[in-house]
């Protein structure tokens, strides 16, 4: 069995696809070194979802039972074919498990059929192979926007907040950065930040070359409030490059 050459790091975000909620986990680590040339197959397993929500995604009940299967298959794959889990899409009734696999040997055809229907755990199923050398569907399906990006970067450190006892529906001053490439940038930027009710550092030259934006503003992180502010100043700073947020810890008096 060969492993892929990075260390696992599975996150997942919530996104529209094609009007309906779809959430997608992948595997972050891979980003750096796609394509792999000797694992050019991209492989796809459907499992029809046994407790589907009126919106397409699982029931609560079916999360443990999927994660299992996810799980074996994932494990056998690996092993029989060399197949690397780098994604999942959980999306109108459907749990789609996405594999890259190397060039077919002999018998590899029918090791992964067997491998599948010996996994599968009652669920129908049914999976497709297509040639992806540059792996295309990774870097432009599975892989986030920038917006769906930064949360899943929020929701770790709201995580962090929360184990220190914050009170997230607090309102407080939320620190931001954000760096441009040229002054020009950077001053437009901080210009719309401003209509936007942002308070703002005087713009300062880094020593590579660049600019640095410090600014912030009044906000809540409860209930996806901090998701929706850090899509607002992604969409306000244009080509600019988001450095993150902090904040004081609000706790219960």
């Amino acid at each position: 069995m060969t492993q892929p050459p990075w260390s696992p790091n599975f996150d997942f975000y919530i996104a529209p696809v094609d009007g309906h909620p779809a959430s997608i986990s992948l595997d972050l680590g891979a980003v750096e070194h796609v394509p792999v040339p000797d694992h050019p197959l991209r492989l796809a397993v459907r499992l029809a979802l046994k407790h589907a929500r009126p919106d397409g995604l699982p029931t609560s009940e079916e999360f443990d039972p999927l994660g299992k299967v996810e799980q074996n298959l994932a494990d056998a794959i690996g092993h029989e074919v060399e197949g690397w889990f780098v994604g999942r899409v959980l999306y109108r009734g459907s749990c789609d498990l996405f594999f890259y696999l190397p060039a077919p040997q002999e018998g590899d055809e029918d090791r992964l059929v067997a491998c599948i229907e010996a996994h599968r755990d009652g669920y129908e199923v049914s999976h497709r192979l297509d040639r992806d050398p540059r792996w295309k569907f990774y870097n432009e399906f599975l892989w986030p926007d920038r917006a769906s990006h930064q949360a899943m970067g929020n929701r770790r450190v709201l995580a962090q907040l929360e184990a220190a006892g914050d009170e997230l529906g607090v309102e407080r001053e939320i620190d931001h950065l954000a760096n441009f490439d040229d002054e020009e940038a950077c001053r437009e930027a901080a210009a719309a930040l401003a209509e936007h009710g942002f308070r703002l550092d005087e713009p300062t030259q880094s020593e590579h070359g660049g600019w640095r934006l410090a600014f912030r503003r009044d906000d809540s992180l409860a209930r996806g409030r901090i998701d929706e502010v850090t899509a607002e100043i992604l969409e306000l700073i244009g080509e600019g490059d988001y450095d993150g947020w902090g904040c004081r810890v609000v706790t219960r008096e």
